[in-house]
Protein backbone atom coordinates (compact mmCIF):
# COMPACT_ATOMS: atom_id res chain seq x y z
CA UNK A 1 0.00 0.00 0.00
CA UNK A 2 1.36 3.34 -0.99
CA UNK A 3 2.61 5.38 1.86
CA UNK A 4 0.51 8.66 1.82
CA UNK A 5 -2.48 6.31 1.66
CA UNK A 6 -1.43 4.25 4.43
CA UNK A 7 -0.63 7.39 6.73
CA UNK A 8 -4.42 8.65 5.49
CA UNK A 9 -5.46 5.52 7.04
CA UNK A 10 -4.04 5.96 9.89
CA UNK A 11 -5.15 9.61 10.99
CA UNK A 12 -8.76 8.22 10.50
CA UNK A 13 -7.55 6.79 13.99
CA UNK A 14 -8.64 8.90 17.10
CA UNK A 15 -5.70 8.00 18.64
CA UNK A 16 -2.23 10.18 18.32
CA UNK A 17 1.01 10.19 20.17
CA UNK A 18 1.99 8.62 22.34
CA UNK A 19 -0.89 6.29 21.90
CA UNK A 20 -1.10 4.84 18.48
CA UNK A 21 0.60 1.92 18.38
CA UNK A 22 0.03 1.36 14.60
CA UNK A 23 3.06 2.43 12.67
CA UNK A 24 1.94 0.89 9.39
CA UNK A 25 -0.94 -0.59 7.07
CA UNK A 26 0.37 -2.89 4.72
CA UNK A 27 -2.86 -4.17 3.33
CA UNK A 28 -7.05 -3.29 4.17
CA UNK A 29 -9.81 -4.78 2.83
CA UNK A 30 -12.71 -2.80 4.34
CA UNK A 31 -15.43 -4.63 6.05
CA UNK A 32 -13.43 -7.43 5.80
CA UNK A 33 -9.86 -8.06 6.79
CA UNK A 34 -5.66 -5.87 7.51
CA UNK A 35 -2.75 -6.07 8.19
CA UNK A 36 -0.04 -3.74 9.48
CA UNK A 37 2.66 -3.23 12.10
CA UNK A 38 4.01 -1.60 14.99
CA UNK A 39 7.48 -0.92 15.00
CA UNK A 40 8.77 -1.37 19.07
CA UNK A 41 12.34 0.32 19.62
CA UNK A 42 12.85 -0.10 23.36
CA UNK A 43 12.99 3.83 23.73
CA UNK A 44 9.34 3.55 23.80
CA UNK A 45 8.78 5.60 27.59
CA UNK A 46 6.79 2.89 28.99
CA UNK A 47 9.68 0.51 29.15
CA UNK A 48 10.74 2.66 32.18
CA UNK A 49 8.46 1.06 34.48
CA UNK A 50 7.59 -2.90 32.13
CA UNK A 51 10.29 -3.60 33.49
CA UNK A 52 13.37 -2.18 34.29
CA UNK A 53 16.25 -3.51 32.69
CA UNK A 54 14.14 -6.65 31.12
CA UNK A 55 11.73 -4.69 28.69
CA UNK A 56 8.78 -6.22 28.00
CA UNK A 57 6.07 -5.09 25.68
CA UNK A 58 2.94 -4.91 27.96
CA UNK A 59 0.13 -7.65 26.66
CA UNK A 60 -2.43 -4.68 26.68
CA UNK A 61 -0.48 -2.44 24.59
CA UNK A 62 -0.63 -4.90 21.88
CA UNK A 63 -4.60 -5.75 22.54
CA UNK A 64 -4.27 -2.28 21.64
CA UNK A 65 -2.70 -2.24 18.34
CA UNK A 66 -4.92 -5.12 17.26
CA UNK A 67 -7.97 -2.85 18.72
CA UNK A 68 -6.49 0.44 16.15
CA UNK A 69 -6.31 -2.06 13.41
CA UNK A 70 -9.17 -3.73 13.85
CA UNK A 71 -11.08 -0.01 13.89
CA UNK A 72 -9.53 0.66 10.51
CA UNK A 73 -10.83 -2.82 9.13
CA UNK A 74 -14.38 -2.58 10.17
CA UNK A 75 -15.61 1.00 11.33
CA UNK A 76 -13.85 3.53 9.07
CA UNK A 77 -14.82 2.59 5.94
CA UNK A 78 -16.41 5.44 4.58
CA UNK A 79 -14.85 6.56 0.49
CA UNK A 80 -14.00 9.90 2.16
CA UNK A 81 -10.42 9.23 3.92
CA UNK A 82 -10.77 12.42 5.98
CA UNK A 83 -14.30 10.72 7.38
CA UNK A 84 -13.70 10.48 11.47
CA UNK A 85 -17.08 10.60 11.99
CA UNK A 86 -17.94 6.97 13.12
CA UNK A 87 -15.29 5.22 15.70
CA UNK A 88 -15.42 2.53 18.07
CA UNK A 89 -14.83 1.48 21.19
CA UNK A 90 -12.99 -1.80 22.54
CA UNK A 91 -15.99 -3.68 24.52
CA UNK A 92 -14.25 -7.00 24.78
CA UNK A 93 -10.74 -8.46 24.15
CA UNK A 94 -9.75 -12.25 24.76
CA UNK A 95 -6.38 -12.83 23.36
CA UNK A 96 -3.99 -15.90 24.52
CA UNK A 97 -0.33 -14.34 24.67
CA UNK A 98 1.82 -17.18 23.04
CA UNK A 99 5.22 -15.39 23.15
CA UNK A 100 6.67 -12.34 25.37
CA UNK A 101 7.43 -9.36 23.46
CA UNK A 102 11.09 -7.95 23.72
CA UNK A 103 12.43 -4.50 21.61
CA UNK A 104 13.70 -4.18 19.13
CA UNK A 105 10.72 -5.68 17.40
CA UNK A 106 8.78 -5.44 14.64
CA UNK A 107 4.83 -6.84 15.57
CA UNK A 108 2.95 -7.93 12.57
CA UNK A 109 -0.57 -7.53 12.95
CA UNK A 110 -4.00 -8.61 11.56
CA UNK A 111 -7.49 -8.62 11.71
CA UNK A 112 -10.55 -10.28 10.12
CA UNK A 113 -14.15 -9.04 10.32
CA UNK A 114 -16.07 -12.80 11.83
CA UNK A 115 -19.43 -11.22 13.12
CA UNK A 116 -21.56 -7.70 13.11
CA UNK A 117 -24.88 -7.88 15.39
CA UNK A 118 -25.85 -4.03 15.07
CA UNK A 119 -22.93 -1.68 16.42
CA UNK A 120 -21.23 -4.80 17.10
CA UNK A 121 -17.70 -5.55 15.44
CA UNK A 122 -16.07 -8.61 16.06
CA UNK A 123 -12.84 -9.35 14.72
CA UNK A 124 -10.02 -12.20 14.52
CA UNK A 125 -6.80 -11.05 15.56
CA UNK A 126 -3.37 -11.73 15.96
CA UNK A 127 -0.12 -10.68 16.15
CA UNK A 128 4.12 -12.13 15.15
CA UNK A 129 7.15 -11.33 15.48
CA UNK A 130 9.55 -12.74 13.07
CA UNK A 131 7.16 -15.08 11.66
CA UNK A 132 6.42 -16.69 15.40
CA UNK A 133 3.04 -16.03 17.08
CA UNK A 134 2.86 -14.15 20.03
CA UNK A 135 -0.75 -13.27 20.59
CA UNK A 136 -3.76 -14.57 19.01
CA UNK A 137 -7.66 -14.04 20.20
CA UNK A 138 -10.64 -11.88 19.36
CA UNK A 139 -12.22 -8.67 20.21
CA UNK A 140 -15.18 -6.90 19.66
CA UNK A 141 -15.73 -2.84 19.10
CA UNK A 142 -18.70 -1.49 19.20
CA UNK A 143 -19.45 1.82 16.76
CA UNK A 144 -19.93 5.12 18.48
CA UNK A 145 -21.22 8.46 16.52
CA UNK A 146 -22.29 9.34 13.31
CA UNK A 147 -21.79 7.14 9.81
CA UNK A 148 -22.62 3.56 8.96
CA UNK A 149 -19.86 0.84 8.98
Amino acid sequence: MPEAQARQLQDRLPHRAPFRFLTSVERLEAGVSGSGSWEVTGLEDFFRGHFPGDPVVPGVLIGEALAQLAGLVGLHTQSDPTDRASGGRLVHIDIRFDQPVVPPATLRLSATLTRELGPLRQFDVSAEVADVRVARGMLTLAQVGGGAA
